[in-house]
C-alpha cells in the first residue's frame, strides 16, 4: 500500500459527547446519522460552525445503497415502505440517485470527501452484485474517496482485495475482528469492540498492537461502546510513544 495521508488521525463513529469538547480533542469523525437519513442544514451549519480548521468529515454512505428494504435500520430511515423497494445492493434507482444527489450535497457543505460504504452479511460476492457494485462506483467515479468495509466471510481477502483494486476503494476494516486491511492508499481501522459485544474497552496491549499495524498513516475510528475513552487513550499513547 503506498501512503498518501502522513498523518495519523484519531476518531469515533459518531459524536459520543458534546461537540466543543469533541472539536477541542479530536481532529476527524465518521458521521454516523448520514447512513440513517440526511443530515439537517441547520446540523450541517452548527457542525461547519463549530469545527476547528483542518477538522474532517468521513461520511457514512445512505444505507438505501447498501441495504436491503428489510433491514432492521431502516427503523431510522425518512424514506417510506414504498420508497424502500428496491434498494439496496448498489443498485442504481431513482430513489438512491435522489438520496446520493443530497448526501453529496451535504458532503460538500462539510468539505466531506472521503465516504463509508459498509455492506451488510447479506451482500454476498454473487455475480449480480459484483457488477452492481462496478455499475454504482464507476457512475459515481470522481466525486470523492470511496472506503468499503464488507461483512461475512465469502469476502475472501483476495476477492476483496481484486475488487477493491479494480473500483478504486480502500478497504475499511476491524483488523482484530476482521481480516487485515486487504487495499488501500492509506489505513482505515473500524474498531468496534470484540467478538462478543461492542462493550469492551481496548487495553494498551490492544491499542500498541493496532498502532503497529497502522504504522503511523492513515485513520483509526472506535465504533464500541467505550469509543470516546479509548480515542483519548489512544492520542495519549501515541504522544508518548
Amino acid at each position: 500500500m503506498n501512503g498518501e495521508e502522513d498523518t495519523l488521525k484519531i476518531g469515533c463513529c459518531g459524536f459520543p459527547v458534546a461537540l466543543t469538547s469533541y472539536f477541542r480533542e479530536m481532529d476527524v469523525v465518521e458521521v454516523q446519522v448520514s447512513f440513517y437519513r440526511q443530515i439537517g442544514d441547520s446540523q450541517v451549519l452548527n457542525w461547519r460552525s463549530k469545527a476547528p480548521e483542518g477538522f474532517e468529515f468521513i461520511l457514512k454512505a445512505p444505507q438505501c445503497v447498501t441495504h436491503p428494504p428489510k433491514s432492521p435500520t431502516y427503523r431510522r430511515s425518512h424514506l417510506s415502505p414504498q420508497e424502500r423497494q428496491g434498494c439496496g445492493s448498489f443498485g442504481l434507482t431513482e430513489v438512491v440517485k435522489g438520496e446520493m444527489e443530497l448526501f453529496l450535497e451535504k458532503a460538500k457543505a462539510l468539505a466531506s470527501e472521503k465516504f463509508l460504504f459498509q455492506t451488510p452479511p447479506s451482500f454476498k460476492p454473487s455475480p449480480e452484485h459484483l457488477e452492481a457494485m462496478e455499475a454504482f462506483f464507476k457512475y459515481y467515479r470522481g466525486v470523492g474517496t470511496f472506503l468499503w468495509e464488507p461483512r461475512g466471510s465469502e469476502w475472501t481477502p483476495d476477492l476483496i482485495r481484486e475488487v477493491c483494486q479494480r473500483l478504486g476503494l480502500i478497504h475499511a476494516t476491524d483488523p482484530f475482528l476482521e481480516v487485515p486491511q486487504q487495499w488501500g492508499d492509506f489505513v482505515y481501522f473500524r474498531l468496534h469492540g470484540n467478538l462478543r459485544s461492542y462493550r469492551h474497552d481496548y487495553t494498551p496491549e490492544e491499542m500498541r498492537a493496532i498502532l503497529e499495524m497502522v504504522k503511523g498513516k492513515g485513520y483509526i475510528l472506535f465504533n464500541n461502546d467505550k469509543m470516546w475513552k479509548n480515542a483519548l487513550e489512544m492520542k495519549a499513547l501515541i504522544k508518548v510513544e
